[in-house]
Protein backbone atom coordinates (compact mmCIF):
# COMPACT_ATOMS: atom_id res chain seq x y z
CA UNK A 1 0.00 0.00 0.00
CA UNK A 2 1.42 2.97 -1.02
CA UNK A 3 1.51 6.90 1.12
CA UNK A 4 -1.08 8.43 -0.16
CA UNK A 5 -3.32 5.38 0.67
CA UNK A 6 -1.58 5.85 4.44
CA UNK A 7 -2.02 9.83 4.73
CA UNK A 8 -5.84 9.12 3.60
CA UNK A 9 -6.82 6.58 5.84
CA UNK A 10 -4.81 8.65 9.00
CA UNK A 11 -6.79 11.93 7.51
CA UNK A 12 -10.37 10.06 8.31
CA UNK A 13 -9.16 8.57 11.42
CA UNK A 14 -8.19 12.16 12.80
CA UNK A 15 -11.66 13.82 11.80
CA UNK A 16 -13.28 10.60 13.76
CA UNK A 17 -10.89 11.47 16.70
CA UNK A 18 -12.15 15.16 16.12
CA UNK A 19 -15.19 14.40 16.08
CA UNK A 20 -15.16 12.51 18.87
CA UNK A 21 -13.51 14.71 20.95
CA UNK A 22 -16.35 17.46 20.46
CA UNK A 23 -18.91 14.45 20.81
CA UNK A 24 -17.58 13.52 24.00
CA UNK A 25 -15.99 16.86 25.52
CA UNK A 26 -17.80 17.60 28.63
CA UNK A 27 -16.31 15.67 31.23
CA UNK A 28 -18.31 12.29 32.46
CA UNK A 29 -17.13 8.75 33.25
CA UNK A 30 -17.14 7.55 29.96
CA UNK A 31 -14.55 10.62 28.41
CA UNK A 32 -12.29 10.16 31.54
CA UNK A 33 -11.84 6.43 30.67
CA UNK A 34 -10.82 7.05 27.19
CA UNK A 35 -8.43 9.74 28.69
CA UNK A 36 -7.11 7.40 31.48
CA UNK A 37 -6.86 4.20 28.75
CA UNK A 38 -4.97 6.78 25.51
CA UNK A 39 -2.60 7.46 28.00
CA UNK A 40 -1.93 4.27 29.66
CA UNK A 41 -1.68 2.56 26.29
CA UNK A 42 1.39 4.69 25.12
CA UNK A 43 3.84 1.88 26.85
CA UNK A 44 3.08 0.22 23.27
CA UNK A 45 5.14 2.04 21.72
CA UNK A 46 8.25 1.26 22.85
CA UNK A 47 7.34 -2.55 21.80
CA UNK A 48 6.17 -1.57 18.36
CA UNK A 49 9.52 1.07 17.90
CA UNK A 50 11.55 -2.61 18.32
CA UNK A 51 9.51 -4.87 15.60
CA UNK A 52 10.16 -1.89 12.90
CA UNK A 53 13.86 -1.81 14.09
CA UNK A 54 14.40 -5.84 13.83
CA UNK A 55 12.54 -5.34 10.42
CA UNK A 56 15.24 -3.08 9.06
CA UNK A 57 16.85 -3.91 6.00
CA UNK A 58 19.83 -1.65 5.83
CA UNK A 59 22.14 -0.89 9.14
CA UNK A 60 19.79 0.91 12.09
CA UNK A 61 21.74 2.76 14.89
CA UNK A 62 19.50 3.29 17.82
CA UNK A 63 22.13 5.35 19.67
CA UNK A 64 22.86 7.79 16.58
CA UNK A 65 19.79 7.82 13.98
CA UNK A 66 16.63 9.51 14.59
CA UNK A 67 13.65 7.63 14.72
CA UNK A 68 12.36 9.71 12.10
CA UNK A 69 14.25 7.02 9.63
CA UNK A 70 11.87 4.38 10.33
CA UNK A 71 9.39 6.21 8.98
CA UNK A 72 11.19 6.96 5.53
CA UNK A 73 8.73 5.36 2.67
CA UNK A 74 11.73 4.05 0.25
CA UNK A 75 15.15 2.60 -0.08
CA UNK A 76 18.06 3.94 -0.52
CA UNK A 77 20.67 6.41 0.26
CA UNK A 78 20.10 10.38 0.41
CA UNK A 79 16.24 9.43 1.04
CA UNK A 80 16.00 13.19 2.59
CA UNK A 81 18.25 15.95 2.92
CA UNK A 82 20.26 15.16 6.25
CA UNK A 83 21.15 11.04 5.63
CA UNK A 84 23.45 10.11 2.82
CA UNK A 85 23.81 7.21 4.56
CA UNK A 86 21.53 3.46 3.69
CA UNK A 87 17.93 3.75 4.90
CA UNK A 88 15.59 0.65 4.40
CA UNK A 89 12.56 0.01 6.73
CA UNK A 90 10.00 -2.44 5.11
CA UNK A 91 7.81 -1.81 8.00
CA UNK A 92 7.68 2.01 7.61
CA UNK A 93 3.91 2.17 7.64
CA UNK A 94 3.34 0.55 11.03
CA UNK A 95 5.98 3.14 11.96
CA UNK A 96 4.22 6.16 10.71
CA UNK A 97 0.97 5.24 11.93
CA UNK A 98 2.57 4.29 15.30
CA UNK A 99 4.28 8.16 15.26
CA UNK A 100 0.31 9.56 13.86
CA UNK A 101 -1.87 7.26 16.73
CA UNK A 102 1.06 8.10 19.69
CA UNK A 103 0.27 11.93 18.87
CA UNK A 104 -3.65 11.49 18.66
CA UNK A 105 -3.86 9.65 22.13
CA UNK A 106 -2.08 12.28 23.59
CA UNK A 107 -4.12 14.67 22.34
CA UNK A 108 -7.21 12.82 23.25
CA UNK A 109 -5.83 12.43 26.94
CA UNK A 110 -5.19 16.16 27.00
CA UNK A 111 -8.84 16.81 26.24
CA UNK A 112 -10.16 14.03 28.64
CA UNK A 113 -8.10 14.52 31.62
CA UNK A 114 -8.26 18.14 31.71
CA UNK A 115 -10.82 18.04 34.34
CA UNK A 116 -9.29 15.91 36.77
CA UNK A 117 -6.95 19.15 37.03
CA UNK A 118 -7.20 22.05 39.65
CA UNK A 119 -9.00 24.56 38.50
CA UNK A 120 -6.24 26.91 37.87
CA UNK A 121 -4.35 28.90 34.69
CA UNK A 122 -1.30 27.03 34.91
CA UNK A 123 -3.47 23.31 34.24
CA UNK A 124 -5.44 24.84 31.53
CA UNK A 125 -2.58 26.31 30.11
CA UNK A 126 -0.55 22.69 30.65
CA UNK A 127 -3.46 20.57 29.28
CA UNK A 128 -3.10 23.32 25.88
CA UNK A 129 0.73 22.63 25.21
CA UNK A 130 0.12 19.17 26.09
CA UNK A 131 -1.92 18.89 23.15
CA UNK A 132 0.29 20.91 21.45
CA UNK A 133 2.98 18.20 21.68
CA UNK A 134 0.47 15.37 20.81
CA UNK A 135 -0.60 17.36 17.19
CA UNK A 136 3.16 17.85 16.69
CA UNK A 137 4.14 14.45 16.99
CA UNK A 138 1.04 13.01 15.02
CA UNK A 139 2.17 15.24 11.93
CA UNK A 140 5.43 13.32 11.91
CA UNK A 141 3.64 9.96 10.95
CA UNK A 142 1.41 11.71 8.27
CA UNK A 143 4.50 13.09 6.49
CA UNK A 144 8.00 11.73 6.53
CA UNK A 145 11.12 13.66 6.32
CA UNK A 146 11.91 11.68 2.62
CA UNK A 147 8.07 12.93 1.30
CA UNK A 148 8.80 16.65 2.74
CA UNK A 149 11.51 17.18 5.16
CA UNK A 150 10.60 20.95 5.30
CA UNK A 151 7.25 20.28 6.81
CA UNK A 152 8.29 17.19 8.72
CA UNK A 153 10.80 19.12 10.15
CA UNK A 154 9.04 22.21 11.24
CA UNK A 155 5.95 20.26 12.15
CA UNK A 156 8.13 18.47 14.70
CA UNK A 157 10.24 20.85 16.03
CA UNK A 158 7.02 22.36 18.73
CA UNK A 159 7.16 18.89 19.90
CA UNK A 160 10.72 18.83 21.05
CA UNK A 161 10.00 21.76 23.07
CA UNK A 162 6.52 22.30 24.37
CA UNK A 163 6.57 19.31 26.84
CA UNK A 164 8.52 21.09 29.10
CA UNK A 165 6.49 24.18 30.06
CA UNK A 166 3.48 21.88 30.15
CA UNK A 167 4.86 19.40 32.61
CA UNK A 168 6.35 22.66 35.19
CA UNK A 169 2.87 23.93 34.60
CA UNK A 170 1.49 21.10 35.64
CA UNK A 171 3.50 20.48 38.75
CA UNK A 172 2.67 23.85 39.93
CA UNK A 173 -0.66 23.32 39.58
CA UNK A 174 -0.84 19.71 41.53
CA UNK A 175 2.11 19.87 44.40
CA UNK A 176 -0.04 20.51 46.87
CA UNK A 177 -3.02 18.37 45.87
CA UNK A 178 -1.58 15.56 44.35
CA UNK A 179 2.27 15.41 45.41
CA UNK A 180 2.92 12.09 44.21
CA UNK A 181 1.82 13.05 40.79
CA UNK A 182 3.53 16.11 41.63
CA UNK A 183 7.11 14.50 42.22
CA UNK A 184 7.44 11.87 39.47
CA UNK A 185 6.36 14.99 37.19
CA UNK A 186 9.52 16.66 38.80
CA UNK A 187 11.86 13.90 37.70
CA UNK A 188 10.17 13.20 34.12
CA UNK A 189 10.48 17.35 33.08
CA UNK A 190 14.32 16.72 34.24
CA UNK A 191 14.94 13.84 32.57
CA UNK A 192 13.24 15.11 29.67
CA UNK A 193 15.00 19.01 29.95
CA UNK A 194 18.73 16.83 30.13
CA UNK A 195 17.93 15.22 26.63
CA UNK A 196 16.64 18.47 24.82
CA UNK A 197 19.79 20.01 26.06
CA UNK A 198 22.34 17.09 24.97
CA UNK A 199 20.63 17.61 21.65
CA UNK A 200 21.75 21.26 21.47
CA UNK A 201 25.18 20.83 22.28
CA UNK A 202 25.26 18.02 19.79
CA UNK A 203 26.78 20.58 17.67
CA UNK A 204 29.10 21.05 20.11
CA UNK A 205 29.46 17.62 21.62
CA UNK A 206 29.60 15.76 18.13
CA UNK A 207 30.30 11.93 19.98
CA UNK A 208 26.80 12.62 21.94
CA UNK A 209 24.47 10.21 20.72
CA UNK A 210 21.66 12.08 18.93
CA UNK A 211 19.45 8.85 18.47
CA UNK A 212 19.28 7.72 21.90
CA UNK A 213 19.32 11.28 23.17
CA UNK A 214 16.08 12.16 21.39
CA UNK A 215 14.53 8.40 22.16
CA UNK A 216 15.06 9.87 25.82
CA UNK A 217 13.54 12.89 24.74
CA UNK A 218 10.35 11.29 23.79
CA UNK A 219 10.23 8.28 26.42
CA UNK A 220 10.33 10.37 29.60
CA UNK A 221 7.36 12.51 28.22
CA UNK A 222 5.08 8.82 27.19
CA UNK A 223 6.29 7.12 30.67
CA UNK A 224 5.25 10.55 32.39
CA UNK A 225 1.82 10.35 30.61
CA UNK A 226 1.44 6.90 31.60
CA UNK A 227 2.16 6.98 35.09
CA UNK A 228 0.55 9.94 35.29
CA UNK A 229 -2.43 8.32 33.94
CA UNK A 230 -2.34 5.32 36.58
CA UNK A 231 -1.98 7.78 39.64
CA UNK A 232 -5.05 9.92 37.79
CA UNK A 233 -6.87 6.36 37.69
CA UNK A 234 -6.01 5.35 41.15
CA UNK A 235 -7.51 8.19 42.31
CA UNK A 236 -10.14 8.84 40.40
CA UNK A 237 -11.60 5.13 40.68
Amino acid sequence: MNYEFHAVSMAIVAFIAIAAIFLLRKSNRLSIRIGLISWIALSAYFFIEAIVIRATTAPYSFMNQPMSDLGITTCGTDTYVLASYAICSPYHWLMNWTFFLTGLIILLGAVFLYPLWPKVRSAKIASFFIGIFGVSYGISGIVPADINFNWHTLTALPGMVVQIPAMILISIAIYKKMPCIFWWTIICTSVTTAALIGIFLQSVFTELPGGLLQRILYASVYIWLTGTAVGLWRKRF
